[in-house]
């Protein structure tokens, strides 16, 4: 594995739509044989533990249950910061290691300055409630793990905010999932400063577990 990537056990995003909503709203189905238990809702998302993924299966586009980070522990890999590095390009190539993660917000880190270490700060999208970031996933053990896909924020050398998710539009999310590599590579552009809204927009909501094994 390329020795470049991002190890964050403090990464943290939310999401506020239950499992059947975003089925509803993705228009997908609820897979079945989710690798990592079964939740209806899964509202504070943190390295280590499970979030939703939409990905390519069998029987179509569906929704699963996977582990945030691949690899295991403190050095688990949760982030990394482009799709040119080999051994995730290797990855990326098949569209059926592809995902997308649903999110209400989730955090950036910070550029560290002098007298400063680097920092996490909220974000969320004005204009998308739930919005998605790109994802690669493969098996790890008896479970599925993800890793979130970053791209330059390309806001300036002084930009406070270095790197962030490749947040994937509307149009561009089947694009994601299905096409060749070469079609996905331009959709790693930095989402424009004037759609962020930096902060957290409401608090978690908590995981409930379902009633199905």
């Amino acid at each position: 594995m390329d020795p470049i990537f991002r190890t964050m056990t403090g990464d943290r995003a939310t999401l506020d739509r239950t499992a059947e909503a975003l089925c509803r709203d993705f228009a997908i189905a609820w897979s079945a044989g989710a690798s990592w238990g079964t939740w209806t809702q899964l509202g504070d998302l943190r390295a280590g533990h499970p979030a939703f993924v939409i990905r390519h299966t069998p029987e179509g586009t569906g929704l699963d249950t996977q582990r945030w980070g691949i690899g295991e522990g403190p050095d688990a890999t949760t982030r990394i910061p482009s799709l040119a590095l080999p051994w995730w390009r290797r990855l990326a190539e098949r569209p059926a290691q592809r995902c997308l993660i649903p999110l209400t917000a989730a955090t950036l880190t910070a550029r560290a300055r002098p007298g400063r270490d680097r920092r996490a700060a909220w974000f969320a999208l004005a204009d998308e409630p739930v919005f998605t970031v790109a994802g690669l996933w493969r098996e790890s053990g008896d479970a599925r793990c993800f890793v979130m896909v970053e791209c330059g924020a390309d806001h300036g050398a002084d930009a406070l905010f270095p790197t962030m998710p490749m947040i994937v539009a509307v149009p561009d999310r089947e694009r994601w999932l299905h096409g060749a590599m070469q079609d996905i590579a331009a959709l790693g552009r930095p989402c424009p400063p004037e759609r962020l809204r930096i902060g957290l927009p409401r608090p978690a909501a908590p995981i409930v577990h379902s009633s199905q094994g």
